[in-house]
């Protein structure tokens, strides 16, 4: 498989939201939100946002606190270590204001258990004006609603929710080494929901069946019935 980065239509829409934050006109609101179920893509975009956009990514913990929130990000800014909240946030919105970056926090589900996380990014966001784009699970939009002054700054709301036909072939297209008849395309797009993340497994198994036989195009009826995924075993209850 080739290391490369297919431009789906949502690898596209990401990156054109994001840098509509960045060059927003004065007065327009810069925070963005990224959701989606698992393996849609949405981490795999972010990173290669993240170093189109020069920006700075975070990927949130279950066991993160404001403390250590913020510790991570002085980190990813190469700032002096700190340990104290406000010379932390001080030190942040200095830096953000002398190189201005997006901020990309992924997993950003974690945030919602404290609010002071959320409080803490809004503060920086608010004396920076810096992007701020979170990036969490297909629940993420709702629960972003309900807090109605961080939810407002919201002007980019990006749903991932599966590809297209067109966007299952320039997938393959761009990251297999060895081609896939449309028939076996269709296929895998069918069986795979449209799931991207779940498409990438079974192209990779796909290439290796290909390589191992001599094939230079595997069509559906090379492939058969074999699996695609790495699914989970199924156990029949006994007695």
């Amino acid at each position: 498989m080739k290391h490369e980065m297919a431009m789906t239509k949502n690898v596209k829409r990401f990156l054109a939201a994001v840098r509509e934050l960045n060059d927003r006109s004065l007065g327009v609101e810069g925070m963005g939100l990224l959701w989606g179920l698992p393996g849609e893509g949405k981490s795999t975009t972010v990173s290669y946002a993240t170093n189109t956009l020069d920006g700075v990514y975070l990927r949130a913990l279950d066991s993160w606190t404001v403390t250590s929130m913020l510790a991570d990000l002085i980190r990813e800014l190469d700032l002096p270590k700190m340990h104290r909240r406000a010379p932390m946030v001080h030190a942040v919105v200095e830096s953000l204001l002398e190189r201005p970056r997006p901020l990309f926090i992924d997993e950003a589900d974690y945030l919602l258990r404290q609010a002071g996380m959320i409080d803490t990014l809004r503060d920086i966001y608010d004396l920076t004006g810096a992007p701020v784009v979170l990036i969490g699970m297909e629940d993420m939009a709702r629960k972003v609603q309900k807090r109605g002054k961080f939810a407002r700054r919201i002007t980019q709301w990006i749903e991932f929710s599966g590809i297209d036909l067109a966007d299952t072939r320039e997938t393959a297209k761009t990251i297999c080494e060895v081609g896939i008849a449309d028939d076996l395309i269709e296929h895998l797009h069918r069986k795979a929901s449209a799931n991207i993340g779940r498409m990438v497994t079974g192209m990779a198994r796909i290439e290796s069946f290909g390589r191992t036989n001599g094939l230079a195009t595997v069509t559906l009826a090379d492939w058969a019935d074999r699996q695609l995924f790495y699914d989970q075993p199924r156990f029949s209850r006994r007695g």
